[in-house]
């Protein structure tokens, strides 16, 4: 019966680590669209990658910020990510955003890596161009990441917007990078 059992919470758990928790939310892929951040314009400028939604950045009552990656345009109309803590320092403190480029397209990244996250560094980019997430929450027991991914649609220099598509593994721990419930 305890060798029943065993078994039973293993293949619960994590393919890579028999002791994390099995995955409970699905990966999903996001779409937003965003205005330039050095528009000034009272718009949605940055994402709140943990609820997966685009929104305008704010400092709120409790000194913490609602987004962890803003973008904007440079003059010359490429994409600037722009983790939370490249942005401010804000007093409630904020997660810790890493970025990494992939040489892989968006469709066909399945898994990210073990490192090369570069934490709180803003990061211009290509349209096409598929970039990895690291993101620290404080929300995983252990203090496990979560990890994504993220690409540049288009730009509208015109309009100065930017349209995107990300996906963040909100398991804690898990690099599966595919559409579903992951596995490890």
């Amino acid at each position: 019966m305890a060798v029943l059992a065993a078994t039973l919470l293993v293949s619960a758990c994590s393919q890579d680590d028999p002791f994390r928790p099995a995955a409970t939310a699905p990966n999903v892929i996001t779409g937003v669209s965003l205005a330039s951040f050095s528009t000034g314009a009272v718009a949605q400028t940055a994402i709140d990658l943990i609820n997966l939604r685009a929104v305008r950045p704010e400092v709120q009552a409790n000194g913490q910020v609602n987004f962890q990656l803003a973008v904007d345009l440079d003059a010359s109309g490429k994409v600037n990510l722009l983790p939370v803590l490249a942005v401010l320092r804000p007093p409630g403190g904020a997660n810790t955003v890493g970025l990494a480029r992939s040489t892989a397209a968006f469709d066909d990244l399945a898994r990210a890596p073990t490192g090369g996250f570069r934490p709180d560094t803003a990061m211009l980019v290509d349209v096409g161009e598929t970039i990895l997430l690291q993101v620290q929450a404080g929300t995983c027991f252990a203090g496990d990441p979560l990890f994504g991914k993220l690409v540049v649609e288009g730009v509208n220099t015109n309009t100065r917007r930017v349209l995107l598509r990300f996906m963040l593994n909100r398991n804690c721990g898990y690099r599966d990078l595919t559409e579903g419930i992951p596995r490890n």
